[in-house]
């Protein structure tokens, strides 16, 4: 029976020593770690910033009739941006709003694109739409106003900017007074990539 006491007293302190080992040996494994991203990795788009009524983003010519005296009424454009905003003055989508009213008007907008990432783009055609547009490539027309988009430079640097720009001119020449007043409305989306 003592032995029996003197086994079971045995094992116990043998469990208890190991205990306190495992205890006295183990260590606390504890890893500190810190990270940092850039809020604006990849934004590419249209600066906002860049208004109708900022100098040099809205031309206008006023076209002249068959005594080659300037019309009275000018032609008008704006510029709207939307969509998902990158950064805090650059959107995707530019909207061109222009109303011409005879023949030799036009309005050319000077749009600017600015990559404010950190990540270089390249930069594809345009994507083109709106309400009753018809055309291909880099054209679109709505009855008597004619859209012609000149694409931007091929490859954007980070922190660089480029231009695109936009002539919307009234194309019928048999129209000689200002009564044909018309409005048309193109959307300019910027396509880019990332590239190397």
């Amino acid at each position: 029976m003592n032995n029996k006491n003197l086994i079971i007293g045995s094992l116990l302190a043998i469990v208890l020593v190991m205990t306190v080992a495992f205890a006295a040996f183990s260590t606390q494994l504890s890893i500190t770690s810190s990270a940092t991203t850039t809020a604006n990795a990849w934004c590419v788009g249209f600066d906002k910033t860049k208004t109708s009524t900022t100098s040099g983003v809205v031309a206008t010519v006023t076209g002249k009739n068959a005594a080659n005296t300037t019309m009275s009424t000018a032609p008008t454009g704006t510029v709207a941006y939307s969509g998902t905003a990158c950064g805090t003055n650059y959107q995707p989508t530019a909207t061109l709003t222009t109303t011409l009213n005879q023949p030799g008007d036009s309005v050319t907008f000077t749009l600017t694109i600015k990559n404010n990432g950190s990540l270089k783009a390249a930069l594809a055609a345009p994507t083109l739409s709106g309400t009753g547009l018809t055309g291909s490539g880099l054209t679109r027309t709505k009855g008597n106003i004619k859209f012609t988009v000149t694409a931007p430079a091929t490859t954007l640097a980070t922190a660089a900017t480029t231009t695109m720009t936009v002539k919307a001119e009234f194309v019928n020449n048999t129209i000689s007074s200002y009564t044909s007043t018309e409005t048309a409305t193109l959307n300019v989306t910027v396509v880019a990539t990332q590239t190397t």
